[in-house]
């Protein structure tokens, strides 16, 4: 992947700006293009200021639906991850990526309401949650 390290990319502050940098995820990662279909998940961490703080985290083969104990179990480790990088004050953007071009279906609002739910109940905040398709960057929550 050819994106800049992250402190040559800008803070994300505003929902608009995390859009954009999904944007600059796909667009220089290709993160679309696969050899199987599947269900991809993205993560990225950012500080209290909007600094990205870690290598973006690409869970392969997600389930079709969210799983409490997956959601659970992600969420937890995120927390301590922010709490070791950001002292607790930190947040989570998220990104599904299924193969193909497709427009937002009921699975992804579980999906950005699983992970808004699961993040809360860590205290871990959460800047949104998009549906990354070859189709473009579509905001889900």
């Amino acid at each position: 992947m050819s994106i800049p390290h992250r402190v040559l990319l800008p803070p994300v502050t505003t929902p608009g700006d995390l859009t954009t940098r999904w944007a600059l995820v796909v667009r220089e990662g290709d993160l679309t293009v696969r050899d199987q279909p599947r269900n991809d998940l993205l993560v990225q961490l950012f500080d209290a200021e909007g600094h990205q703080q870690s290598a973006l985290v690409v869970v392969e083969d997600v389930p079709d639906r969210p799983e409490g104990p997956f959601l659970r179990n992600l969420a937890a480790m995120l927390h301590e991850v922010l709490a070791e990088q950001t002292a607790g004050i930190g947040a989570a953007a998220f990104a599904l990526s299924p193969p193909g071009p497709r427009d937002v279906g009921a699975a992804d609002l579980e999906w950005a309401q699983g992970l808004v739910e699961a993040c809360a109940a860590e205290a871990l905040r959460v800047l949104g949650v998009h549906l990354v398709t070859d189709g473009g960057v579509h905001p889900l929550r």
